[in-house]
Order: C-alpha cells, then structure tokens, then sequence
C-alpha cells in the first residue's frame, strides 16, 4: 500500500479540525476483538476517515493502531458503504498527527523509468 500525505482540507462547517488526506495502512479492533488491516483515507486530531470490510454500527467504540503510536479508542461517527468515521475519544496532539503522516510518507522512486542511460 503507498504512503503518501495527498492535501489537507481546511476546517469547514461543522468541523473541530484541519483534516489531512492520506493513505496509511493500520489496524482495527473492533468490540468482538477482530482486528482487521484497513486503510487510513483522513486524518485529524479529532478523528480520521477509514477504509474498512468489518461490519460496524454507528455510535459503536473500536481501537485504531497507526505504526509508532499506542492504539486509540474511537468512536464510530458515520458509516457509507465500506467507508466510516471515526472521532478519537481523546484527541491527538497535532504534533502527533504531524509525526504519523511524515512516517507514513513514501520517498520519492529513484530511477523510477530505469537507469540513466549515456547519449
């Protein structure tokens, strides 16, 4: 799965925080202990928008696992399709969120069309 930070999105209506659009590979554990690989669309200290199989129920609670950091609870705000949000129970300090999408980056590919050839 790549990492990459793609944007951020301001704060709009309705909205605590500055939302950053990524895709970081983490893991779930809902209620009934199944832990599950789901992808990370968004993220904020409030919460984070994730890709996921499970069934879930709105207003539900699960463990978000990011590499580097201690799982967080959260609380299941929404759910469309295979998409959900989620809202931390305690939110992240924004250096924190810093910290996980500058882990999660993906650096540039090197020789990406082949090895430099002489003219």
């Amino acid at each position: 799965m790549t990492k990459a930070q793609l944007a951020i999105i301001p704060v709009a209506e309705g909205r605590k925080a500055e939302r950053r659009i990524v895709n970081l590979a983490a893991r779930l554990r809902d209620r009934g202990a199944k832990i599950i690989d789901i992808e990370v669309m968004n993220l904020s200290t409030d919460g984070f928008m994730a890709r996921t199989p499970l069934p879930l129920e709105v207003g539900g609670y699960a463990w978000l696992k990011l590499t580097g950091l201690e799982p967080q609870n959260s609380r299941i705000a929404w759910i469309e399709e295979d998409k959900a949000g989620f809202e931390f129970v305690s939110p992240l300090h924004p250096a924190t969120v810093q910290l996980v999408v500058a882990m999660g980056r993906k650096p540039a590919t090197r020789n990406h069309f082949g090895p430099r050839g002489r003219r």
